[in-house]
């Protein structure tokens, strides 16, 4: 049987794109951070603000209208963020939003009326690990977030000595599918067992001896 709802997961490069912040408390806080780590030109809509709100306003880095809800304000947007205390308000903004194409999260109730959910992320430099329970469980999230970010510790160090070698393997081969092929080998479970062991430099030896091969055959 299907599901009433089914997500379908995805990351988004919004660099320079605008996203609208209705509200003004902790939770448009922590939307508003996220957004400005990813690039976005963000606005505020609420007549009050937590501190941290006011500093980012006050550094330039988002605008403030300091004043209640109204659908021209969100002219430009293409993501808004409907985080107040006031279901009405997260309402007819949401509703405001999608008539003009925008995509909508409801950070506050009416949930059902969010276009996509925020979840759970742990990102180290390019590394990023991200888990949601469809919003059945958030604390669930949560707690496997925190089990994530030693597994985050873990690899981070080895994607960045993969770096390297996935440019060098880039110019070698031309075809995806022969990209593909090398690193099915190379990434065989013997290395990944020695990654998980904290043996990066004798997983990276087997790594190279892999390029090396790919000279030979090339």
């Amino acid at each position: 049987m299907m599901k009433e709802r089914s997500s379908y997961p995805a990351l988004l490069w919004l660099t320079g794109r605008e996203a609208v912040v209705i509200g003004g408390g902790p939770v448009a806080l922590h939307r508003v951070e996220g957004l400005l780590d990813a690039g976005v030109k963000v606005r505020v809509i609420a007549p009050e603000a937590v501190d941290e709100i006011v500093n980012l306003v006050v550094e330039g880095q988002i605008k403030w209208h300091k004043e209640p809800f109204a659908a021209s304000m969100l002219r430009g947007a293409s993501i808004v963020i409907c985080a107040t205390d006031d279901p009405d308000v997260n309402r007819r903004a949401a509703w405001a939003a999608k008539s003009m194409g925008a995509l909508v999260n409801m950070a506050a109730p009416p949930l059902e009326l969010s276009d996509f959910t925020v979840p759970a992320s742990v990102r180290r430099g390019d590394l990023l690990f991200t888990v949601s329970t469809g919003g059945a469980c958030p604390e669930l999230s949560r707690q496997l977030r925190r089990d994530l970010e030693s597994l985050a510790d873990r690899y981070t160090p080895w994607l960045e000595r993969l770096m390297p070698v996935r440019e060098e393997i880039k110019e070698r081969l031309s075809s995806s599918e022969a990209r593909r092929d090398f690193w099915r080998t190379a990434l065989s479970e013997d290395v990944m067992a020695l990654v998980r062991e904290g043996k990066l430099e004798k997983a990276e030896e087997l790594v190279r001896n892999a390029v090396d091969c790919s000279r030979a055959e090339s």
